[in-house]
C-alpha cells in the first residue's frame, strides 16, 4: 500500500499541493467566519432572510444584557465602589477649572450684573479678597454636592441603563468590545486554520491519491471548513483548567490569559462604554437629573441665603431682586453640569475607578463565570459560522476538482 501510493504521488506530483491549498482553505473560512461575527453593522441584503448582518450587530442589545448581568452581578457594584473608595476631598482636588468657573459665575452674576459700580470701584485687591473668600465657599459647596451624589448614586447612575443605550446608540461598540477584549483569541482561530488545515489535508491527499473518486475533493473541503472553525473555537475556550498532556500543559486560551484579559475588558468598558459622555447621555434623559437638581438646588440655595444674610447684602442687592439672582445663577450652573469639563461630566468620569475595580474582580472571577466575558459572542448563532465555513469549505473543493485536479483523477482513475 505505501509503496503504490508513493508510485502514484510520484506520477501524479500535482496531488503535493493539496495539504496546502487545504491550509489556505482553513485559513480562509475561519477568516471569513471572524469577518461575519463583525461586519456588516447593518443588514445588507433584502430583509428579513436574503442577505446578511454581523453576529454581534445584529444581536447587540441581546449580548449586551448579558454582559449587564456579568458587570453588575460580578464585577461592580456601585454602591460599594463609592462606599469603600470614594473621597470628597480628593474628587474636590480635580474640579480646578471647575471651581474656578463657579466662582466668575457668581461673581459675574452678583457684582457685574446687579452691583457693577461698587464692584468695580473696589479695586484689585478687595476684588481678589472676594474672589478668594468665594472661590473657597465654592469648594465646600462642591465636596458637599459630591458627597450628597456619593449618598445617592444608586438614584443617580443607572449602570444597566448606560450600557444599553450607548450599545443603541453606537451599534459597532459592542463588536469593538468584543474584539479588543478576544483580540487574540479572534488572530488564533484565523491561524489556526493554516495548521488544521494542512493536517487535514495530508489526510485527504492520501484518501484521494487511492480513492480518487469526484467527490472526495469537495467532501474534504467541507470538513476541513466545518473542522477547522469548530475545533478553533473550542480550543479557545477549552480546557478551563491546565491539563498535562506528557510534556506539554494545556489550557485554553482564553483562559489562559484572564490577567491580561481583565485588564483589556476594564480599559475598553470604562473609557468605551461607561465612559463620562455615555453616562451623563443616559443621566439627564432619567430621573437621575431630577435628583441631582434637587441637590444642586439646595446645596447652592444655601450658599446664596449665607450671602443674603450678610449686612452688605441689602446694599449690594436688594430683597426684591434675590429670587431673580438665585433662579439665574442656578440656571447657569445647571446649564455647564453636563458639558464635558463641567462638574457633572468630571464626577461621572474621575469620581471613582471603574476600570481598576473591573480589572480587579475580573481577575479574580471564577472560570464559570469569566468565560461569559467572551464566550456569548461565539455562542450567538455559532453554527452560522460553522456552516459557512463547511459551504465555503465544499466551493472551494469543487473548484480544485474541475480546475487544478481534473486531469490527476482521470490518471489517477486508470
Amino acid at each position: 500500500m505505501s509503496m503504490e501510493l508513493l508510485t502514484r504521488i510520484q506520477d501524479n506530483w500535482i496531488v503535493l499541493l493539496i495539504p496546502a491549498i487545504s491550509s489556505l482553505v482553513g485559513w480562509f473560512t475561519n477568516v471569513v467566519a471572524i469577518k461575519m461575527m463583525f461586519k456588516p453593522v447593518e443588514f445588507v441584503g433584502i430583509p428579513p432572510y436574503l442577505g446578511w448582518q454581523g453576529v454581534i450587530p445584529a444581536n447587540a442589545l441581546r449580548l449586551a444584557t448579558v454582559s449587564n448581568t456579568l458587570i453588575t452581578q460580578k464585577l461592580l457594584s456601585l454602591r460599594e465602589l463609592f462606599d469603600e473608595t470614594f473621597s470628597a476631598e480628593s474628587f474636590a482636588g480635580k474640579l480646578g477649572a471647575v471651581i474656578d468657573d463657579v466662582t466668575e459665575q457668581v461673581i459675574d452674576e452678583v457684582a457685574n450684573k446687579h452691583a457693577r459700580a461698587m464692584w468695580e470701584n473696589a479695586g484689585e485687591f478687595m476684588q481678589n479678597k472676594v474672589r478668594q473668600q468665594v472661590r473657597a465657599e465654592v469648594i465646600d459647596v462642591s465636596r458637599a454636592i459630591a458627597m450628597d451624589m456619593a449618598d445617592d448614586i444608586d438614584k443617580i447612575m443607572d449602570i444597566e441603563r448606560t450600557v444599553l443605550e450607548a450599545i443603541e446608540r453606537h451599534k459597532e461598540l459592542m463588536g469593538e468590545m468584543f474584539f479588543e477584549v478576544g483580540r487574540k483569541e479572534f488572530k488564533f482561530i484565523e491561524r489556526s486554520g493554516l495548521y488544521f488545515g494542512f493536517l487535514f489535508g495530508l489526510f485527504q491527499m492520501v484518501i484521494w491519491v487511492l480513492y480518487p473518486a469526484p467527490w472526495i475533493l469537495p467532501a474534504a473541503g467541507f470538513f476541513v471548513g466545518y473542522l477547522t472553525n469548530w475545533i478553533a473555537i473550542k480550543l479557545v475556550f477549552a480546557p478551563r483548567e491546565p491539563v498535562r498532556i506528557g510534556p506539554l500543559t494545556v489550557q485554553g486560551l482564553f483562559h489562559k490569559r484572564q490577567s491580561e484579559v481583565a485588564e483589556a475588558f476594564g480599559r475598553t468598558v470604562a473609557t468605551r462604554v461607561l465612559n463620562a459622555d455615555n453616562i451623563v447621555a443616559t443621566v439627564m434623559e432619567s430621573e437621575g437629573a431630577a435628583q441631582m437638581d434637587r441637590i444642586v438646588e439646595r446645596r447652592i440655595g444655601e450658599l446664596i441665603s449665607k450671602y443674603e444674610a450678610h449686612p452688605m447684602a441689602a446694599l449690594v442687592l436688594p430683597e426684591e431682586k434675590r429670587p431673580a439672582l438665585r433662579a439665574e445663577l442656578l440656571e447657569r450652573i445647571k446649564t455647564e453640569w453636563p458639558k464635558p469639563g463641567g462638574f457633572f461630566h468630571t464626577f461621572a468620569g474621575e469620581s471613582v475607578d471603574l476600570r481598576g475595580e473591573l480589572e480587579r474582580r475580573m481577575k479574580a472571577l471564577d472560570r464559570e463565570s469569566y468565560e461569559g466575558v467572551l464566550r456569548p459572542a461565539f455562542q450567538q448563532d455559532e453554527w452560522k459560522l460553522i456552516a459557512a465555513g463547511a459551504i465555503l469549505g465544499t466551493i472551494a473543493g469543487v473548484l480544485q476538482l474541475v480546475f487544478i485536479f481534473g486531469d490527476a483523477m482521470d490518471r489517477l482513475s486508470r
